[in-house]
């Protein structure tokens, strides 16, 4: 088998293409070309029986996989549903229901025409992609652990169906270490459709429901994923950029109740404390202006008016609002939000869970403002206005001190004193701040409470340059060129190496380093701990008395290796200090 999945790896990484899970007429012919080559026989659609009743999926005789797409965990969020807390199935059947396409994407600006998925407020969907059981070595109980893929997107928009989220590839390579797994992802609410906030909102109970979306999600799992072969009780929650927002706030939802709904916590780039809390004194006025878009400020109840607006009529109003500033994110509702994260995080009200976190080497590339910052006055007036935590004159001042203007110690890491004058003068000086603001400082300081109070806590520095992607609705692969200098190890520049899918490259170093962290990510599903034989030594956090971090990166740059959490510690520490305070 082992052999095999070797062929199947080389042969799509050769092609540097990826299978769409509905593959065309012509690439079916190619395939069969391949599979009659090496004698693989036919096997039936799957099909599994949940609480609700059965669903057929595909079987995928390249990956020896079977997927189940589009399944429902809630009911339609539309009509009545709309902006209202996640309502459980109730509904049962005797037919089989095909599960054989990615469910419709929750409604935001960017679906693209032509995708393999829709748009609607009928979105709550998950998918299961698992191991053909005559390829998987299951464990002594018969089930394997679960990963829950929470997909990024600035909790404005995307969606599961991205081929970048692919789970055949990590599925695969689960196989082949013979550490398999169950990989689900998850469709919830965005933006607007997702959090929209107002004074109505707050009084109906219904705030933050793309957590709660999530939590629903997790809880349909816990009924259900024994059906697909997975352990309801080894859930490992996955997100990256507003995906591992999510997984932190999912770890301080009800100040740390899980209900038993997962059970390990993978955070790659964000923090809890990285998103906005705005109130009602920010959202009111653009809920104010929706309502009267659609003709509901004469309603008595103007929240029951929203959801009788035919959703076209809808659309444009709560896309047009996410451009208001940040978006729409969760709010501090002394529910499922009790407290700011910092107060939670503070004293100890968190998943106690292990967890394996980190941040790219250059994520603030994606956050510095391009041609706007040449001067001590762009940064004074940057820090003041445009990074949503109101910071006062003298933490500007200090700020501004901890950052000199001294390319040497900009973002990208290790480019000398070149400044890519073009995208600003002092462009790398906000590129160390935006960084460390929302998304190294943050790290630095839940990893120390992640580790100080319970929870084996792995943490990491990504740090190789990543290839530039072609991505469509249904294809994802890399290029032959490097990402530019001037972004360095960039935000998202990591997912590809963990999916070990075709956006890394054929480099041999890249393959090399891909397995590597798959590996890795693989044996923490399994085991709370990354490490295992043949893997570099991944100490937890709390093994150095400033913390350890092992830096992950390519045999030609050297190796990974363990480093002292000091890099840049003075302005991070201070930076953290702010966190409570990040609004617009």
């Amino acid at each position: 088998m082992l052999a095999l999945l070797s062929f199947y790896k080389w042969f799509y990484r050769a092609t540097s293409q990826i299978m769409t899970l509905i593959p065309s007429s012509v690439w079916m012919l190619v395939l069969a070309c391949v599979l009659s080559s090496v004698n693989v026989a036919v096997v039936a659609q799957p099909t599994v029986k949940v609480l609700n009743g059965s669903y057929a999926g595909k079987y995928l005789p390249t990956w020896k996989q079977d997927v189940f797409l589009g399944i429902p965990y809630a009911r339609d969020a539309g009509g009545p549903n709309r902006f209202r807390i996640p309502q459980a199935l109730n509904e049962s059947w005797d037919d089989i229901r095909s599960a054989t396409q990615y469910g419709d994407q929750c409604p935001d600006d960017s679906y693209v025409i032509g995708a393999p998925y829709g748009q609607s407020e009928n979105c709550l969907s998950l998918n299961v992609v698992r191991p053909a059981a005559s390829a998987s070595k299951r464990s002594t109980s018969g089930l394997l652990p679960v990963l829950v893929w929470i997909h990024g997107g600035s909790y404005q928009r995307g969606t599961t169906g991205l081929p970048q989220y692919n789970l055949t590839y990590i599925v695969a390579r689960s196989m082949e270490i013979e550490k398999p797994i169950v990989g689900v992802s998850i469709n919830y609410r965005k933006g607007g459709w997702g959090n929209m906030y107002s004074i109505e909102i707050a009084g109906s109970g219904n705030t933050n429901i793309a957590l709660r979306d999530m939590r629903q999600a997790l809880a349909w799992l816990q009924e259900n994923v024994e059906a697909f072969g997975g352990d309801p009780n080894s859930v490992t929650i996955w997100g990256e950029s507003s995906g591992s927002f999510a997984v932190g706030q999912l770890l301080l939802s009800y100040a740390g109740r899980t209900d038993g709904l997962f059970h390990k916590s993978i955070q790659e780039s964000g923090s809890a404390t990285t998103a906005w809390y705005n109130g009602t004194e920010w959202y009111q006025p653009i809920y104010d202006k929706i309502v009267d878009q659609v003709n509901c400020t004469d309603a008595v109840e103007t929240l029951e008016c929203l959801r009788t607006v035919p959703f076209e009529a809808l659309l444009p109003y709560i896309n047009s609002s996410a451009v208001v500033g940040p978006g729409w994110y969760l709010t501090v509702d002394g529910d499922i939000v009790p407290e700011f994260p910092t107060k939670l995080l503070d004293s100890g009200r968190f998943a106690h869970v292990p967890h394996l976190y980190g941040s790219n080497s250059d994520e603030g590339t994606d956050n510095a403002p391009v041609g706007a910052i040449n001067s001590d006055e762009d940064v004074y007036t940057w820090l003041s206005t445009g990074v949503g935590f109101g910071y006062p004159t003298s933490a500007v001042n200090e700020i501004m001190q901890l950052y000199p203007d001294d390319p040497a110690q900009g973002i990208p890491l290790n480019t000398g004193t070149e400044r890519f004058a073009d995208l600003g003068y002092q462009y790398k000086r906000a590129a160390a701040i935006a960084g460390d603001i929302f998304y190294h400082a943050p790290r630095l300081h839940d990893a120390r409470q992640y580790a100080k109070f319970g929870g084996p806590t792995y943490i990491y520095r990504f740090n190789t340059r990543a290839y530039r992607t072609n991505v469509t609705a249904t294809t994802y692969s890399a290029t032959d060129a490097l990402a530019p200098a001037a972004k360095g190890v960039a935000h998202f520049s990591e997912v590809a190496f963990v999916f070990g899918s075709p956006g890394v490259g054929s480099d041999p170093e890249y393959q090399a380093l891909s397995d590597q962290m798959s590996a890795q990510w693989l044996s923490f599903v399994y085991n709370g701990d990354p490490n295992s034989a043949g893997l570099p030594e991944w100490p937890t956090y709390d093994q150095g008395t400033n913390g350890l971090n092992l830096v992950l990166q390519t045999q030609e740059q050297g190796g990974s290796y363990v480093e002292e959490d000091t890099y840049r510690l003075a302005g991070r520490e201070f930076l953290t200090k702010w966190a409570p305070r990040r609004h617009v």
